[in-house]
């Protein structure tokens, strides 16, 4: 039972007066212009370089990202991403004392699609963010969400194929070649739209986006030879993600979520520098260097706080922020303690956010309590149906439904993935609203672990070889 000791308060911290004769705690000299935590007041010189030291020690300490490397910078116009790119900027110019030595290359996500009545909005936001990536001088690129869905398809031809063609039959072949990438992109559309339609919570379409996001961030570094991916997530966004993530069953996996290296991929790393970073020294990082940023609408954009856990977290963790200011600190200190187990295997990472299964328990779990629930809540007179296994069935689940099997049923795709993934499945109406292209991937890891088990017996024993 605890006790409060005398002298302790239950409140918040106590700050200092602020007072404009305040000195810097670092040069002890200049007048400071702000305070990054509780005490700590600095001046504009002082803060640049704290600010910069940081996000290159970051780095160094890491020592990942090596010298010659190709990094793709996830650029989304908002704060942290900025402050992001500057640092990146400044590393590279000339005038830096010790100047980084990776490759970098930009890439906007336009995530207009699945927000719906807003896809007209924005048109002269995503021109503004085509500028500024512009203007650093690396190559930029903006890809659309849907091409997660049909990225393998809508690819163009390599530049050495083109290159033995004529004039006319290489405008031909280029003219043809995106005819039928925009057909591809226009079909991703209207299935991307059903998919998130089919969703009924705003919690499962953010996670969802989430995934989506992700995933098409990994394709794209991988077709264009990018080995590490770098991501603008602040610590206060972490904070809120570990909190939000463990709220939806993903306890298993935050340590890759908020870790500065995610490794869940084979052949690329997504990295995260500024996750040292509070949003407070973002916004005033970004205020003293006149770093410009551009606002687009999201999921929960004129949402009340409650919408999605996300959002609710969200709004929990910044307003504990503001009366103890050491709340992000201590979640991300916590987090970093955290570790998730790696896997081998094709069949032992989840086929949509490709993190390690947490879903291989005993009997006496908490998840196989669930799913005996689940199938209980499912049957009918002591009898338990099959309605409802099937992708494409009517839903009413008391035997009378008399529609055709096909495709992977719903307990194969929950099979295949994390717990965290399930809750987002199963919030969907209907799981065949899936992208054909996940359903396919689905279906060939099924079929091997089918084809495994049915000839374990022929099989040698590695260890025993």
């Amino acid at each position: 039972m605890c006790s409060v000791q005398d002298g302790d308060t239950g409140g918040p911290l106590q700050k200092e007066k602020i007072s404009p004769g305040r000195k810097c705690m670092k040069c002890r000299t200049e007048n400071a212009i702000l305070i990054t935590r509780v005490n700590d007041a600095f001046c504009k010189a002082c803060f640049m370089v704290y600010v910069t030291h940081k996000f290159r020690a970051t780095i160094g300490k890491s020592k990942l990202v090596r010298d010659g490397e190709k990094v793709l910078v996830a650029y989304s116009g908002g704060p942290s991403s900025s402050c992001l790119l500057h640092l990146i900027t400044e590393g590279l110019s000339q005038r830096a004392h010790k100047k980084l030595r990776f490759i970098p290359g930009i890439v906007f996500i336009d995530e207009t699609a699945v927000l719906v009545n807003l896809e007209e909005d924005g048109v002269a936001e995503k021109d503004r963010i085509s500028e500024l990536m512009a203007s650093t001088g690396y190559p930029y690129q903006t890809r659309r969400l849907e091409e997660a869905i049909c990225l393998d398809q809508g690819q163009h031809l390599p530049e050495a194929d083109l290159s033995s063609l004529a004039e006319s039959d290489q405008a031909s072949v280029q003219s043809t070649d995106l005819a039928k990438q925009n057909d591809n992109l226009d079909r991703a559309r209207i299935e991307i739209k059903s998919l998130f339609s089919s969703i009924k919570s705003l919690t499962a379409r953010e996670d969802m986006l989430n995934r989506l996001r992700q995933r098409l961030l990994m394709e794209v570094a991988q077709v264009q030879g990018y080995s590490k991916v770098m991501t603008g997530h602040c610590g206060t966004r972490l904070a809120v993600n570990l909190l939000s993530d463990i709220s939806q069953g993903r306890g298993a996996h935050v340590a890759m979520d908020t870790a500065f290296s995610d490794t869940r991929y084979p052949n690329i790393m997504l990295v995260r520098p500024i996750r040292d970073f509070s949003s407070k020294e973002v916004a005033m990082y970004n205020s003293l260097h006149g770093v410009e940023s551009v606002f687009l609408p999201t999921l929960t954009t004129k949402t009340h706080e409650g919408s999605s856990i996300e959002h609710l977290t969200e709004a929990f963790v910044t307003g504990l922020q503001t009366d103890y200011p050491s709340t992000v600190s201590n979640i991300m200190r916590t987090g970093e303690k955290l570790s998730t187990e790696k896997r081998d295997g094709e069949n032992s990472h989840c086929a949509l956010c490709e993190a390690p299964l947490d879903t291989d328990v005993g009997a006496c779990s908490a998840l196989s309590a669930v799913e005996f629930s689940s199938l209980i809540s499912r049957t009918r007179k002591g009898k338990v149906t099959t309605c409802g296994d099937s992708t494409t069935c009517c839903g009413e689940g008391d035997g009378s439904c008399h529609t055709k099997s096909e495709g992977v049923k719903k307990e194969e795709v929950l099979s295949v993935l994390c717990y965290g993934c399930r809750m987002t499945v199963k919030d969907m109406v209907e799981p065949a609203a899936l992208p054909d292209k996940l359903l396919t991937q689905i279906s060939y890891r099924l079929r091997r672990s089918k084809m495994k088990n049915d000839i374990q017996d022929f099989l040698l024993d590695p260890e025993n070889s």
